[in-house]
C-alpha cells in the first residue's frame, strides 16, 4: 500500500451493499476499497460496467454512506456533500431556466460569495472552457459538448479541493469526446486540480491519468494500480504509439482476468 501521509482524498476499507427487492439477502457492490489520491494527482477509476464505480464516487462525494470504512478529504472525515468535492456527472444537469452564466454562478450564490468577485471568477472559467460569447445562452440552445463544458466550469468555479467526474464524456460523440479530453488535459495542466475520473474506457484512462486504479467485477475491489509513465503535456497522438498500445493491452488483460 502506498504511503498515505500526503493523501488529499483517502478511502479506507470501503464496503457497500444494497437490499434486493423482495429478498432477504443483500447485493454486495463494493468490497474493502482502499486507495488515496495525492495533491494535484489525476487518478482514473477503471472497471467493467456494474462494478460499483459510480457508487464509489457517490461515497467519495458524500451523496451516499459506506456500510463500513472511512473517507477523508484533506484529513477531515467526509460526512456529506461539500463544494470542496465538486462533481461533474455524465449528464450536465444544468438548470434549463438559467443561462450559462447563472448556471455557473449558482454554487457561488449558495455559498453567498461576493457578487462582483463571483462574476469575475465565472468569467475566468467561462473563458477557460471556451464559452465566452455564450454567457446569455440557455442550455437548450447549446450542443451536448457545450453543455458539458458549462457543467465543468460550474464545478471549477467553486475552486474545489477535489474534482470528482463520473464518466463525463460517455454520452458524447467521438469527435466531441476527443475535444473534451483535450480541454480537460489543458485545464489540469493549468490549474493542477486533484481529480478522480470514473471511466470504463481504457484509452481515455491512459490518455488522461497519472495513475489508474483498476476495479474487479462486482463486488468491486481495487485489484491493481498502474502508474501512467507518459510525460505531460499529452495529445491524442500519444494513443498511436507502441508504448501506449502495450500498456493498453496489459490493462485490458487485467480487466478481463
Amino acid at each position: 500500500m502506498r504511503s498515505m501521509h500526503d493523501a488529499k482524498l483517502l478511502a479506507d476499507s470501503i464496503s457497500k451493499s444494497y437490499s434486493r427487492p423482495g429478498e432477504k439477502n443483500f447485493l454486495k457492490v463494493l468490497d474493502d476499497i482502499r486507495f488515496h489520491i495525492r495533491e494535484s494527482e489525476f487518478v482514473s477509476i477503471l472497471g467493467p460496467s456494474g462494478c460499483g464505480k459510480s457508487t464509489l464516487l457517490n461515497i467519495l462525494a458524500g451523496f451516499e454512506t459506506a456500510d463500513c470504512g472511512d473517507v477523508a478529504c484533506c484529513g477531515e472525515p467526509v460526512k456529506g456533500p461539500s463544494p470542496e468535492r465538486a462533481v461533474v456527472f455524465q449528464s450536465p444537469v444544468l438548470f434549463p431556466w438559467l443561462d450559462v452564466k447563472d448556471n455557473i454562478l449558482y454554487g457561488l450564490k449558495l455559498k453567498k460569495e461576493d457578487r462582483k468577485e463571483s462574476e469575475d471568477l465565472a468569467s475566468v472559467y467561462i473563458k477557460a472552457v471556451a464559452l465566452d460569447g455564450f454567457e446569455e445562452y440557455f442550455p437548450s440552445q447549446l450542443s451536448g459538448g457545450m453543455q458539458q463544458r458549462a457543467a465543468l466550469a460550474r464545478a471549477l468555479v467553486l475552486r474545489p479541493k477535489v474534482l470528482l467526474m463520473d464518466e463525463p464524456f460517455a454520452s458524447l460523440d467521438a469527435q466531441t469526446r476527443y475535444s473534451m479530453q483535450q480541454l480537460l488535459l489543458s485545464l489540469h495542466g493549468k490549474y493542477r486540480h486533484t481529480m478522480v475520473f470514473i471511466t470504463h474506457d481504457v484509452e481515455e484512462a491512459l490518455l488522461m491519468s497519472d495513475r489508474i486504479c483498476i476495479m474487479s467485477k462486482r463486488p468491486g475491489r481495487i485489484v491493481e494500480e498502474i502508474d501512467v509513465p507518459f510525460e505531460r503535456p499529452r495529445s491524442l497522438s500519444l494513443t498511436s504509439t507502441q508504448e501506449f498500445s502495450i500498456l493498453k493491452t496489459k490493462i485490458i488483460a487485467s480487466l478481463m482476468g
